[in-house]
């Protein structure tokens, strides 16, 4: 019997149609399950024809973008060509990480600091980064001069870099020698100036031979189940300051190691289609809480980087601390290590400073070029300085600045709000602020309505009126805690006493709450999308509709209103 000849041609058209038609369908109705890809991306919205447009050349520069964002099959011919480059070139298009060897990887930024690299992007020499680096300090020593008139200690710590613990497995570069280390420096002038911190870097380079554990994973460039020790060193610092707020005593027992397929945070941002080689075994804390009658849990406000989320991951912090407020990058404010989020600037922070009892700001070894990512000239302004004298001084500055070059073809209005500009950047400017003195000014009004808030919310019942009134109102709950304060001030009749209690408010408040704390959750809003897909509905319904189901569990099983 005559064997059939195998036909190329079939099979080559075969897999032409497959490549063909396949992104069809994906991209029509998301037949095929694909793993999502990681990292943040604003999308594109799909572009609007018009005859306008059209002879712009404006719709097909959108289209064009908004097809390669939306086109079937996506992620994982990303992941293919990722996993090309990875394997064939050891490279990545992630910019903020560096392939090192053995499959080690590190940022970017640490790369070029542990290499001396980094300084001469961001100044002309040593000296003018050691007067940024002064000045910056001296703006944190009278914050924290200014914080303990309120029983507030301001303290700092160093996380400590990767390149620096594991040095041996970084790609090789040409070292700049000549180049400071601004934390380096930020370390010998705060021991210099008094100032309290604790430096993570050295210590952790002198105990990686002898730990049983990794200090950093192979594949993240963040502190893992290492934090542990280094939080606990933290606590011990922290209660050695001052008398009022104590942290309770941690044992620490032999970690407990597991494997697992998870991958860590760099590794995953990648977005290979395969693992990298290494080991798989992580680590959970063993750590027991020592109960004191003297020691009471404190609250802090965390203002720094994303070395601080192993916290949440590794140390019973509800046992530790009664709350929590992270600034993250002084920019999103975090209550606790949820995802209920807002930005910084849109809260009140003066009110917020002041209910913490110690504000630690933190950082990691490289990132201290930007140290207190502006936290300190706005908090010393928030204290200090009043509406009036800052409006004031800003017109002092523009009748100074106006007929100089570059500034003599703005308008008042810009002239003024580039002086308050500068006035945010440089609070020493202002009278009462200048020189090496400690301030001699207070934002004494601020303050006190401040700290009547902080009274409100302290009262369980009080702030739970007063969110209900915020929803009532469509204001934030910030906003409702200055009128009551104002009320309180000025011996009017309270929103407490004034508005009762609502079920139908109170119901849309705790709505309100839930979506909020969706919203920042890759996970959930995945899904919410693809319910929303499913439903032909818009997103925001969808999210309605589900917070709703969570109330209505709630009620049904009488947990809601405790």
């Amino acid at each position: 019997m005559k064997k059939p000849r195998i036909r190329y041609d079939c099979i080559l058209f075969v897999l032409l149609m497959v490549f063909l038609f396949v992104p069809i369908i994906q991209e029509w109705g998301g037949v095929f399950p694909v793993r999502p890809l990681k990292g943040f991306f604003e999308p594109t919205p799909k572009p609007k024809l018009s005859f306008d447009n059209y002879r712009s050349n404006t719709y097909q520069t959108q289209i064009e973008k908004y097809v390669s964002e939306h086109f079937g099959m996506r992620e994982p011919v990303i992941r293919l060509y990722n996993q090309y480059l990875w394997s064939a070139y050891n490279k990545t298009y992630c910019h903020f990480i560096v392939p090192g060897k053995e499959g080690y990887l590190y940022y970017s930024l640490a790369v070029n600091e542990h290499y001396g690299l980094e300084l001469s992007k961001h100044y002309k020499s040593n000296e003018e980064a050691m007067i940024d680096t002064d000045a910056e300090l001296r703006q944190m020593n009278k914050l924290r001069y200014v914080l303990k008139d309120y029983g507030i200690e301001f303290l700092a710590f160093i996380a400590p870099d990767k390149p620096d613990v594991y040095p041996e497995y970084l790609p090789l570069r040409d070292a700049d020698t000549t180049s400071i280390h601004i934390d380096d420096y930020f370390s010998r002038r705060m021991t210099e100036t008094g100032f309290p911190f604790i430096n993570m870097t050295d210590w952790f380079v002198n105990m990686r031979d002898t730990a049983s554990f990794p200090l950093f994973p192979k594949t993240d460039s963040h502190w893992h189940y290492a934090s542990v020790y280094g939080f606990d060193s933290l606590f011990r610092f922290i209660n050695t300051l001052n008398g009022e707020a104590k942290f309770p005593t941690l044992h620490i027992g032999p970690p407990i190691a597991y494997e697992s397929d998870k991958l860590e945070g760099d590794e995953e941002t990648l977005n290979l289609l395969f693992r990298i080689r290494g080991n798989k075994t992580q680590y959970k804390s063993n750590i027991t809480v020592e109960p004191d009658s003297t020691h009471r849990k404190p609250k802090v406000l965390f203002v720094g980087d994303s070395f601080i989320y192993s916290m949440a991951e590794f140390m019973p912090i509800r046992e530790i601390m009664e709350d929590q407020e992270i600034w993250f990058y002084n920019n999103t404010a975090f209550e606790g290590f949820d995802n209920k989020t807002e930005s910084v600037k849109d809260i009140d922070r003066l009110s917020h400073i002041l209910n913490a009892d110690y504000v630690v700001f933190y950082s990691a070894g490289h990132q201290w070029r930007e140290a207190t990512y502006s936290f300190a000239k706005d908090a010393l302004l928030q204290l200090c300085v009043c509406d009036s004298l800052f409006e004031s001084t800003a017109t002092t500055l523009a009748d100074k600045f106006r007929n100089r070059d570059g500034y003599d073809n703005l308008t008042e209005e810009e002239l003024h709000e580039k002086m308050k500009r500068m006035l945010r950047n440089n609070p020493e400017l202002i009278p009462g602020l200048e020189g090496e003195d400690m301030p001699t000014i207070r934002n004494t009004k601020r303050i006190e309505k401040a700290m009547l808030t902080n009274r409100i919310k302290a009262d369980k019942d009080w702030l739970t009126s007063i969110q209900m009134y915020a929803t009532n109102q469509a204001i934030s709950v910030d906003d409702a805690l200055n009128e009551e304060a104002e009320r309180l001030t000025n011996n009017e009749p309270l929103i407490r006493d004034e508005f009762v209690f609502d079920t139908a408010v109170f119901i849309q408040m705790k709505k309100q709450e839930i979506i909020k704390n969706w919203r920042p959750n890759s996970k959930i809003m995945q899904m919410i999308q693809q319910k929303a897909k499913e439903r032909n509905l818009p997103i925001d319904v969808v999210l309605e509709q589900d917070a709703q189901w969570i109330i209505d569990r709630q009620i049904e099983e009488g947990s809601l209103f405790q």
